[in-house]
This record gives C-alpha cells, structure tokens and sequence, in this order.
C-alpha cells in the first residue's frame, strides 16, 4: 500500500511538472550566489530541446551550442536532492526535500517543506554541524514513518573503505534535526 501510495505521489509531481516542459522560457536570470540558500537559488529557465529560430527563420548561429546545456539549468552548485516525505500541519499537507549545494569545497544541507497543491516552499532551514561541514557526503537515502521521515546521509568512503552515517530527522515544517547517527 505505501509503495503504491508513493508512487501515486511520484507521478503527482512529474504531472504537476510537465506544464512546465511545454512553455516559452523566459530570458536567463543572473547567477545566483553560491551561498544563497535553495530556495532563493534562481535556476533559471526550463529551456526546450530545440531551440526555437530568430524570427527570420534561419537557425541561430548558438543553435548547436545549446545542445550540450543543461536542459533544465539546475545552478551547478545544487550537488544533492533528495525528497524526504509527505508532512501534515495545521490543516495543510506537503512534502518535505533536502538540498545539498557546494559552498566552495564544503557543502551544506537545507530542508524544504513544500505545500500542496501549489509546491510553494513554506519553510526552508539549514542544518548546521561544523564536524559534517568538513566531510563529503555521497549516498542520501530517505525512509518513511508515520511521523515524519529519516534521511540517511553516508559519506564517501575513506581509503580504508570505511564510511560514516549521518541523520536528519524531518517532521512538520521547521522541525529538522541533524547528527552523527548512533547504533
């Protein structure tokens, strides 16, 4: 039953999105800063597969080049996303999400609560810990409960194979907490 409610959930934003694939993008935003935090990163625009012709309908001279951008223009610092789980506060339900980005060589770690039906972000909080602020995360892995969901978070392994765990513990919006994992 979870699995197909997740899947449901899945094909609900992949619906959601597709509006988005078939609009005319608008002109490229400025960079945004690499500090900035998620959600006021701008992407920029969804741009099409094929570029559309100036109005004289010879090709743009760019034409070829566009072919090795990044279809959807996801700020390169944006290393890590990963959808938590579904959140219910208040009256309102969502979805919770964390977002790695690179701040030079470390990276940081937000948690976004999105509210439904118009994935608006309602909250967005950073998780600081100076011991994980020096490590390189690689695997991200999340598990529902009932209550919320915990995400798992490994780093890279070591030259003797080993890893650590780390653990963000997401609830309703605005409750993340953040730490080594213990057994």
């Amino acid at each position: 039953m979870r699995r197909r409610l997740r899947l449901i959930f899945a094909f609900a934003l992949a619906a959601a999105a597709a509006p988005a694939f078939a609009q005319t993008p608008p002109p490229p935003a400025p960079p945004a800063s690499p500090t900035a935090p998620p959600d006021k990163i701008d992407p920029g625009p969804v741009r099409p597969e094929q570029p559309v012709p100036p109005e004289g309908g010879a090709p743009s001279p760019s034409a070829d080049a566009s072919k090795t951008d990044d279809v959807l223009a996801v700020p390169a610092q944006v290393i890590a996303l990963r959808v938590g789980g579904p959140w219910e506060a208040d009256g309102k339900r969502g979805f919770s999400r964390v977002i790695g980005v690179l701040n030079g060589d470390r990276q940081r770690f937000y948690v976004q609560w999105l509210e439904e039906p118009d994935f608006r972000v309602v909250e967005t909080k950073e998780l600081q810990d100076p011991d994980a602020a020096e490590l390189t995360f690689g695997d991200v892995r999340a598990e529902p409960a009932d209550t919320g969901v915990t995400v798992f978070l490994d780093t890279i392994p070591d030259k003797d194979g080993m890893r650590d765990t780390w653990v963000i513990v997401i609830g309703e919006p605005g409750d993340a907490r953040f730490g080594p994992a213990t057994n």
